[in-house]
């Protein structure tokens, strides 16, 4: 694969160790080992051949190649200054250490791919990994007028432009890896740790004993990021979700070239009565998009024409179906644990732009069976956090007391309908009450990664480079009060879900944030009446005088 660009060569080597320059701030960054951290660092300089480098200084003192120098002690805060002579120039500037990963990316910023190369620098191994592929913008929201810390895609190629599948940071082997940039959160860490708690959290999906190593979420790591010689602060490098995460079954295409779907993924993108689950509409198998719904596996370039009607007729069960034939099927429709546990995170989160959108849905294989499962994606609006920082916060719509109806007709239904559900969901939140979502537990969760962050320098240079920026609304970053907030936004919510949503085996309305009037085959869940002369949807019959459905 033919690359025109390219990485910027290092000039100074520590203990073997690249030190890269970030143009913007006029400073180098090095990534060492978190168990130096406060302690005196002796590290032997390297002055590079190439780098045309003499009179080299470290802390305003000589320093010949080969040397070794004391930092003392060392951590990610304190500055370091550097100098040296290029022929009749000085170069200058400050040296400032990291324990996270650092990411060197070179390449044209664009909405479509691009050729790009990458450097990824680990603070425990000496050469960093070399790596090239295509580089692109993603997120709607992300790309929006005024926006400015983006969200990126990297899919890893070989020389021969073909895929190539590495494990990056202890996470899984692939091609596909996102950049999660955290753009408007004041914490950068929201969407990061959401992950992780629904990992620890949620219910195996209906096929686990299939697939054992089936993931509904995506693993990350945090690491800062340099993209063309600038530095762009702190990012979260995930998995991508996919087939390979859900480990659903692949399609087959025989010898006639004739193509067998098995496993389908489809992502909520917007709000519609599709991915509410209270009306449909006709559908195009080619097309990508149906309904506020994108086609992910197969994807169009892979199988055209796809097949949305699995989907389909799983909202049409969900929007048109009688009472007794719903508490009878529904099962057979939906992994209702899963489902179950999605909307007690979503709960405890406030996760106000989840409920309907940024949802995957799954099925394992469709020869088998027609059951959808969900994967979790795009949770940074959760904790108090909206997708947008002016105006701020408002206590009605992200404030830790407010009743929060998620408005999908599936969990409404469930909730309402299906014997000993809302009993099992109530019995489900307090068992995890007393661990992943102890007041303790999930408090200090969120609370480390920020640690993290400032202990690493993360934190400061997140500051330099992005503080009074348009995302966050003009505010700063101001870490502590942010741990702060945090602190108590969870307590308080947990208390508010203790003694209401979840207080006994009582129903509560959790099917939308208006009141909603459901008497029995009249009205679906958002009190949109149902007529009974309403037209029949594919897979649904008459027989004596009542609407059935064929399976």
């Amino acid at each position: 694969m033919a690359v025109n660009c390219l990485l910027a060569q290092a000039q100074l080597q520590l203990n073997g160790k690249d030190i890269i320059r970030d143009n913007r701030a006029g400073q180098w960054l090095c990534t060492i080992p978190d168990s130096v951290f406060g302690t005196d660092y002796e590290a032997r300089v390297t002055v590079l051949p190439e780098s045309g480098w003499t009179d080299v200084m470290v802390d305003g003192v000589p320093v010949d190649d080969g040397q070794s120098i004391w930092f003392a002690p060392v951590d990610g805060v304190k500055p370091h200054t550097i100098s040296a002579q290029v022929g009749d120039s000085t170069v200058s500037g400050t040296l400032l250490f990291s324990c996270l990963p650092l990411l060197e990316v070179d390449a044209v910023i664009s909405k479509d791919y691009q050729p790009a190369r990458f450097r990824l620098h680990h603070p425990d191994s000496i050469t960093p990994m070399e790596l090239q592929g295509r580089f692109k913008l993603r997120g709607q929201t992300t790309m929006m007028a005024g926006r400015h810390k983006h969200n990126f895609h990297i899919k890893l190629e070989d020389e021969l432009g073909e895929k190539l599948n590495k494990k990056l940071l202890g996470m899984r082997d692939d091609n596909s890896w996102l950049l999660d940039a955290g753009q408007t959160d004041l914490s950068r860490i929201r969407n990061h740790v959401a992950h992780e708690l629904w990992l620890d959290m949620a219910t195996k999906p209906y096929y686990a004993d299939r697939e054992p190593k089936a993931r509904t979420a995506c693993r990350g790591e945090l690491i800062e990021v340099l993209i063309n010689g600038n530095y762009e602060g702190i990012y979260t490098l995930m998995e991508a979700m996919d087939r390979k995460q859900l480990k659903l079954a692949k399609y087959e295409t025989d010898t006639a070239a004739v193509t067998t779907l098995h496993g389908q993924l489809w992502k909520a993108v917007d709000y519609t009565g599709g991915t509410t689950f209270t009306s449909v509409k006709e559908y195009d198998n080619n097309s990508e998009t149906w309904f506020g719904f994108e086609t992910k596996y197969p994807e169009l370039d892979e199988v055209s024409p796809t097949d949305y009607s699995l989907l389909y007729n799983s909202i049409v069960f969900a929007y048109s179906s009688y009472d007794n034939l719903w508490r009878r099927k529904a099962k057979d429709y939906f992994d209702i644990p899963v489902i179950r546990d999605y909307y007690i995170l979503l709960q405890v989160l406030l996760a106000i732009d989840n409920g309907n959108k940024n949802i995957y849905w799954a099925v394992y294989d469709k020869q088998v069976d027609t059951k959808l499962t969900l994967a979790v994606w795009d949770l940074d609006c959760t904790v108090g956090q909206d997708w947008t920082n002016d105006p701020f916060r408002l206590e009605s719509r992200v404030g830790p007391e407010r009743k929060f109806g998620i408005g999908n007709n599936v969990l409404g239904r469930l909730n309402l309908l299906i014997e000993g559900f809302h009993e099992d969901m109530v019995a489900r939140y307090q068992e995890l009450r007393k661990g992943v979502l102890h007041a303790d537990s999930i408090t200090q969760r969120y609370l480390s990664h920020i640690d993290c962050l400032i202990h690493a320098g993360a934190a400061a240079r997140e500051c330099t480079r992005w503080d009074g920026d348009d995302d966050l609304g003009g505010h700063i970053l101001d870490w502590e009060a942010e741990k702060a907030y945090i602190a108590d936004w969870l307590q308080r919510r947990l208390h508010y879900l203790d003694v209401n949503t979840f207080a006994s085996a009582a129903i509560d309305d959790i099917a939308a944030d208006e009141p909603t009037v459901v008497p029995s085959g009249t009205y679906n869940l958002l009190g949109q009446r149902m007529p009974d002369d309403r037209p029949l949807p594919p897979g649904f019959y008459v027989r004596n005088g009542k609407k059935m459905i064929k399976n």
